[in-house]
């Protein structure tokens, strides 16, 4: 097959955002017997990525994307301001033309396309398409509105919610097939389009290659661990809850409990949480198990998020018991109380089954055990990549 993958910002080997490796490991499966193609648009920072997916791929073609030039801020904000807010930062004329002058030159037997760049399948004319909805954005804009306290902007985010969910329905109903990462969504999916064709996707994610090999051991520290990209708003929101909530009432108990934030490109409310004693803030780092070996707890204390949540199948993978809220084990399939603990978003709850753990050395053990055994169980990625396959192969004959 002939597969044009249409992204929102090129996956390669060293992205340090758990969508983009996603996708990269899908398409380096791929082109091992497929011919791929792929456009994206491409910060200055990920140049050097570029060298891998030129490798990989037939075509790469990248749309230039400075997040920090004003004239391009302002064109996004104004397409955010009509658009929904997930669809109209990413509006693009000259990713359209790009895209429209690559379908004009090559052919194609299927595409698959970023759910956030959805609009863009208008473009693909009969070439059969694939929306690859990573996350059910309609659900993110809810909580986003939940959680909003200010009456204004309460009522923006409402309104933005209501408009994402209708292109969001819209979208799912136009593609010939559609991507799911947790049998969650594909449920969900099911209720906006019945008809709709409709794959589960296992996400590729770190625990698949080097997490796996930890060993299963309480180590001697008391550190918790998050990792996630820290310029992403519901993981800043999650570290910051943790930290001014959480993590007093566990120091009062046990003064040498130290949280691990480890991720790219800190916000500089992230980076200011340094100060406070017990918490560390590592910035990218070139390699997770460091961290996941040394950790007694995994958390992830997440209020927004949305398709499944891959932070979580981490800490499954590397061995160690993780502590969750509901919507941080959104997607997983893992259950509270055998593969994991979940617990409310009230910080006493959270330091309670935190302590529970480090002073329960069976729990821990037990926990530690079943999630690795999950995640073997469940996320086969041979089986992953031959089901993409089949589906990609049963789309393409629909033109």
């Amino acid at each position: 097959m002939r597969i044009l993958f249409v992204c929102r910002m090129m996956p390669h080997a060293l992205a340090r955002d758990s969508g983009r490796l996603d996708t990269y490991h899908y398409i380096n499966e791929l082109s091992k017997v497929h011919v791929v193609s792929l456009i994206a648009f491409m910060p200055p920072e990920d140049k050097l990525g570029l060298v891998d997916m030129r490798e990989l791929c037939e075509e790469v073609v990248i749309v230039p994307y400075n997040h920090q030039v004003l004239g391009k801020r302002l064109i996004r904000a104004w397409h955010r301001f009509w658009r929904p807010k997930v669809y109209g930062r990413n509006r693009s004329r000259q990713y359209q033309r790009s895209l429209q002058q690559l379908i004009a030159r090559s052919h194609f037997d299927v595409a698959v396309v970023d759910g956030m760049m959805a609009e863009y399948g208008r473009y693909l004319k009969s070439i059969p398409a694939i929306l690859d909805e990573v996350d059910f954005f309609s659900i993110v804009a809810h909580q986003y509105f939940r959680d909003e306290t200010q009456w204004l902007s309460k009522l923006w985010s409402g309104f933005d919610w209501l408009r994402t969910t209708l292109r969001e329905t819209s979208y799912l109903r136009q593609y010939s097939g559609v991507f799911v990462r947790s049998l969650k969504d594909k449920y969900l999916v099911r209720e906006f389009a019945s008809q709709q064709h409709i794959a589960v996707l296992s996400p590729w994610f770190e625990g698949l290659e080097e997490l796996l090999d930890i060993p299963i051991a309480r180590p001697s520290t008391f550190m918790l661990l998050f990792v996630g990209a820290m310029n992403i708003p519901a993981n800043i929101t999650a570290v910051t809850f943790f930290a001014k909530h959480v993590l007093p009432l566990l120091r009062a108990k046990k003064p040498e409990i130290e949280f691990v934030i480890v991720g790219s490109q800190p916000s500089a409310s992230v980076q200011a949480l340094a100060s406070i004693p017990g918490i560390v803030v590592t910035g990218d780092v070139p390699s997770l198990t460091p961290y996941y070996s040394q950790a007694a707890v995994v958390v992830v204390p997440l209020f927004t998020g949305g398709g499944i949540i891959v932070k979580t199948l981490n800490g499954l993978a590397s061995g160690r018991p993780v502590v969750a809220t509901f919507i941080g084990n959104s997607g997983t399939g893992a259950k509270d109380g055998r593969d994991l603990c979940i617990v409310s978003a009230n910080p006493r709850d959270m330091s309670t089954a935190i302590l529970e753990l480090l002073d329960d050395n069976i729990k821990w053990s037990t926990l530690a055990e079943n999630g690795r055994k999950f995640i073997k169980t469940h996320y086969d990625w041979s089986k992953t990549i031959s089901s993409m396959v089949a589906f990609l192969e049963l789309v393409s004959r629909k033109r």
